[in-house]
């Protein structure tokens, strides 16, 4: 499915997210460090998350996204049902949660 960027995920899932301060220098994590992983409740923005203004709403960017220790995370593996091309729909129904 197609991202809408928007952060809605990082917002609204109960997730476990990589411990930023088990980052290394390198963008890797130590394979022995307990506490590498830590649980995002839902409704708590997680701390990779920064949202960037653009002209049609705000535009969702991971800041680990890019870090050998995001491979293989839960963010990495979520996976939506549904063709590639459409649309993610998660961001509705986050949306329709709010009304």
């Amino acid at each position: 499915m197609l991202c809408l960027r928007c952060g809605r995920c990082c917002l609204h899932l109960d997730i476990f997210i990589v411990n930023p301060s088990s980052i290394l220098a390198d963008g890797s994590i130590d394979p022995d460090d307990q506490e590498a992983m830590i649980f995002k409740p839902a409704g708590k923005k997680c701390p990779h998350l920064v949202l960037q203004a653009a002209c049609d709403g705000d535009y969702a960017v991971c800041t680990i996204h890019h870090l050998p220790c995001y491979r293989g995370t839960p963010c990495e593996e979520f996976e939506q049902v549904g063709p590639e091309d459409a649309v993610c729909f998660m961001s509705g129904y986050f949306k329709s949660m709010a009304k």
